[in-house]
Order: structure tokens, then sequence, then C-alpha cells
């Protein structure tokens, strides 16, 4: 007789599921877990049945679970085992004696084994040899290259030295054997890279005044230097210095302002931002002259970025104005400001203006570039990145039309590395690239057939498509480029540098902004130190120097080029003598 409490105990199903010796469960037997279903279905117990299949799957999924685990334990990379290497080193010399002491015909594979000559497989009793004894099997290298240690450059002989001399000491001078007195032979030389932390200092300006001592009527004072700004605290060097800082390294303002605080210098944010302006302001002519420049060259590429102002009127205090770079022939770079990104603002600079080759990207904010009968090219970039998003996303299919970028692109470079002409290059384009840019069209054109439009590979076909005939003005035009690529890194630089601010002040502040990118990328271009040209062409202007012509960056590029030559031609002839 059972009790009530054992009546109310309810047992649940549990699926016929075989287990191994140490309890873990072992794939059910499909016909009998079948038969018990039926039997369950049967009786009418689906209540039971669903509890079970449950109870089966969560077992399932546990071990599964287990099993995952002891695979990826199972295949991790171990290190090498030392003991093991030891004993592959052992065992050959442990056999080398009976091997050697063995006569008999030659072996007649010695040349498909690979290690000791004395130890053959063929030529011992028994089982043969195991692979790793017989045969050093190579390790498949996995993950990243190991990078090549790279040699310690050496410093240019351009940058001042400042020697520090030791000299041996008072006691060492005499010789410890004989004691005779010693003299210099040599000094062992060693150069170490130092920085002197940057010093404000005060700059006393005293101004003579001189007084007739007979008549006492007539005083003269010395002429007063022209300033920046009238009756200002900052000197030019420490203006042209900030001004480096701020747009070409992104330090902040309030950043200066602290760092000049810690050694006790009264320097505020905002004097030093209207006074580092004031000097932008007065580099307006050359500004003009290189957008001149950029826009009347042989060949222009442009592109935009956004930049935002701060809009107190604007629902978010902030709205989005737009910064355009306009580069030409390799050498000027024009970075213009507008409210916004409407193409209104672009149509009206090119107004009245005759383009020659324009490289831009597919934008329609681009169309007025061929209403100013522009030679509009295309950023094949643009086209690849597409490709590039597909593959990431696992479609296969776009490998092939980055393989045919790779080569179009390497056909580039080498004319790059060999410096060919327009003509050479050219020349190169149509033996080597025509048959690749053949090929390209024909796979967009049997892709797009079998390629879903909405999908990632989808829009990048078709956007190449659309394009087809501006990524190939390359091919028509010598002084055409394949890509934007040079634009967008000298854009990318004033990108990374939009990540320490949030906002510029206002427009006149953006269109500063501006201008001093513009100064500062066009002498990069050129290949001469911003911060020299800046002080030097500083210096001129408040000079009262008037000619705009001695104050352009190809001016004193063509300058410090000739002052080079001549201290080299100076440098010869003194050795010479």
């Amino acid at each position: 007789m059972t009790s009530k409490g054992a009546r109310d105990e309810k047992t649940e199903p549990t699926p016929p599921v075989e287990v191994n010796l140490r309890g873990h469960a072992l794939a059910p037997n499909l016909a009998v877990l079948r038969r018990w279903m039926m039997e369950m279905i049967a009786r009418g117990a689906l209540v039971e049945l669903v509890t079970a299949i449950l109870g089966l799957l969560q077992r399932m999924f546990e071990v599964n679970t287990e099993l995952t685990a002891r695979i990826a334990h199972t295949s991790r990379k171990r290190p090498p085992n030392e003991s093991l290497r030891r004993l592959q080193m052992e065992l050959p010399l442990m056999f080398a004696p009976a091997a050697n002491d063995f006569e008999g015909p030659p072996a007649p594979s010695e040349v498909d084994f690979e290690g000791p000559p004395d130890l053959r497989a063929t030529e011992l009793e028994g089982p043969p040899l195991p692979p790793w004894l017989s045969k050093k099997r190579k390790r498949k290298k996995r993950g990243a290259k190991k990078p090549k240690p790279h040699s310690r450059s050496k410093f240019p002989k351009t940058m001042q030295r400042k020697e520090h001399r030791i000299c041996v000491s008072e006691w060492q001078r005499c010789c410890p054997k004989c004691g005779g007195r010693t003299r210099s032979l040599w000094t062992k030389v060693s150069e170490k890279l130092d920085i002197e932390v940057a010093l404000y200092f005060i700059r006393r300006t005293m101004r003579e005044t001189v007084a007739c001592i007979d008549c006492r009527e007539y005083m003269c004072t010395a002429d007063k230097p022209d300033e920046v700004v009238d009756r200002g605290v900052l000197g030019n060097d420490l203006l042209t210095e900030s001004l480096i800082d701020h747009y070409d390294d992104a330090v902040p303002w309030e950043r200066m302002e602290r760092k000049a605080a810690e050694q006790g210098v009264p320097l505020k944010a905002n004097t030093l931002a209207s006074s580092v302006g004031a000097v932008i302001d007065l580099f307006d002519p050359v500004v003009d002259h290189i957008r001149e420049a950029a826009l009347g060259a042989d060949f222009t590429a442009l592109d935009a970025t956004r930049m935002p102002v701060l809009d107190p009127i604007h629902p978010l205090g902030i709205r989005s104005g737009a910064l355009w770079l306009i580069e030409g022939d390799h050498r000027y770079a024009c970075f213009v400001y507008a409210p916004s990104g409407h193409a209104s603002h672009l149509e009206k600079l090119l107004k009245d203006r005759k383009l020659a080759s324009v490289m831009c990207d597919g934008s329609p904010t681009n169309n007025c570039v061929e209403r100013a009968d522009g030679k509009r090219g295309g950023c094949n970039s643009h086209g690849r990145r597409g490709l590039v998003a597909a593959l990431r996303g696992g479609d296969i299919r776009a490998a092939r039309g980055i393989d045919l970028y790779a080569r179009l692109f390497k056909v580039e470079a080498e004319a790059m590395e060999a410096n060919d002409s327009l003509e050479g290059r050219f020349g190169r384009r149509q033996e080597r690239s025509a048959p690749i840019v053949e090929e390209l069209r024909v796979w967009i054109e049997e892709s797009r057939a079998e390629v879903e439009p909405r999908s990632v590979l989808g829009k990048a076909l078709g956007y190449m498509w659309r394009q087809w005939k501006r990524l190939t003005a390359f091919m028509r035009d010598p002084k055409m480029e394949i890509s934007n690529n040079e634009v967008e890194r000298d854009l990318r630089r004033w990108v990374l540098n939009r990540k320490t601010w949030y906002f510029v002040g206002h427009d006149a502040s953006a269109h500063r902004a501006a201008n001093a990118l513009s100064l500062l990328t066009t002498c990069r271009k050129m290949g001469i130190d911003p911060r020299r040209y800046l002080r030097a062409t500083l210096a001129k202007i408040l000079a009262g120097e008037k000619d705009l012509l001695a104050l352009l960056p190809e001016t004193f590029a063509r300058e410090l080029a000739e002052a080079e030559l001549a201290a080299k031609t100076a440098a010869s002839a003194a050795v010479a003598a």
C-alpha cells in the first residue's frame, strides 16, 4: 500500500537514450525513438511527449556545447614541444652505429630521403620510422607575418647639433704602468635626438629718442615697426607657432593656454585665437593667388567634407557647413568654405571659368563641373570600395573585380616608380591597362544580370556602370589620374584633426581656417617647411613688401633651392681649396 505522497508524485517521461559508462548521453537510436514517440501519441500523452522532446533537445544542446569546447581546445595553437624536438635530434645519433655496420646494396630511394644519409628506412630492420623522424614537416604559418626589424635611421646632417664634451679625469691622465703623462688621441662620438622645452620670453623693444641740445625745440623717436595687432602683446614667432599648432597639429586654443600657464605665462585662449586670425588675414592675397592657380591649372581635382559651425538659431545649435579642397597640377591646394553642401556654392565658385581636366567623385553636386566645360573624370577608388564592401560581407563574386582593379593600380604604380612623363604614362596605359579595362567592363556587364540590384554588390556594379565613361577617362586623357586619392589624403588630415573639437565659432572663423589650411597644404605639396615660410613671409609683409610675387610659396621654394645650391657650391670650393 502506497502512501498519499507517493500517489501524488509524477515522474516525467524520458525518451529512450542510451548512455555510456560515464553516464554521458550517446547518439539516440532513431528507430527506437520513433517507436516510443508513436506509443506516446497513441496514448494521447501529448504534454508528456512535448516535455520529453524538450528535455532531449536540451541534453543534445549541452552535449554539442561540450563537444565544441573540446574541439576548440584540441585545435588551438600550441607552443613547440622542446622534449620532442630534443628526441628528434638524439634518435638519429642512437641508430647511427647500427646503420654504419650494415653492409648491403644501397637504398634505391636516397634522393627522396631528407634525413641523415646514414639513417635510411630501407636499410633498417623493423617498421619504418615515423614521418616526424624521417622528414621534417613544415609548420603552417598562422596570423600576420612578423615585421622585419628596421635599422636605426641616421639623423639629417642639416640638423643643429649641440656638443657635450666629456674629458678624462685628471687622475686617469697619468699612466698606471710607468707614471708618464698621456696625450689625447681621438674622441668617441655618439648622437642622441633630444628636444628643448618651449621657452617663453619677453621681447623688449626700446626705441631711441633724440633731441637738439642747442635750440631744444627738436625731438625725434625711432619709428615703431609694424605689428600684426596694433598694441598687441603677442610676438610674431609665437603667433606663427600657434597657427601651425592649431590648424596643422589640431592643438586647441585652451590647451595652449593651459601649457603656457604651467610656466606662469598669462596667455588667454581668446586673445591668442583672435591674434592668429589677424595673421591669417594678412595672407589673403597669397590665398587668392593659390585659388586662381588651382582653378586655372591643366589638371584640377576636388573633394569636400563637412565643417560643423556654431549656430544658435539652428534647432541643434550646430549646422553642417562644407569644406571644399581644390588642387591644381599637384602643387596648389585651396580650401574653400561654404555655409552648406549645396551645389549652388560650388557653381558660384566656378562661374565664368573654363576648366580643363577635372577629377571628382560621382556626386550630383559636382555636375556643375561639366557645365564649366571641364573634362570630368571619375574616381576608380570609389568603384573599388563598393566591391570591397561586398567581399567583406561574404559575396565572393566581387573578388574578380577587385583583382582586375589591383592590376590596373599596379600599372599606375609602375609608371610612378619609373618616373614616366605624361606621354610615357599614357602609352603604358594604352599598352597594358586597355585590355584590363575591357575585361572589367565585360565582367560588370555579365555580373549585373546575375546579381540582385539592391544587394551590396549590385549597388557597386550599378554605380560603376552608370559612371563608366567617367571612370575610364584616364584612358582618353593623359593628364587624368586613375583615382582621386591624392585629394582624399590631403583632406583626411583635416578630417582627423576635426576630432579634437566640436565646431568653429562662426562663418568668419571657418573662412580663416580654410585659408590657413590652404597655406599649410600648399607648402607641403611644394616640399617646403610651412613654419619657415610663414615666418619669413610674415616678416616681409610687416616690413612693407608690396610685391605679391615675393610673397608666394613657389618664390620661397625657388629662393630656398638657390640658397642650398649656393651653399653646396661654396662647400665644394672650400674642400677643393
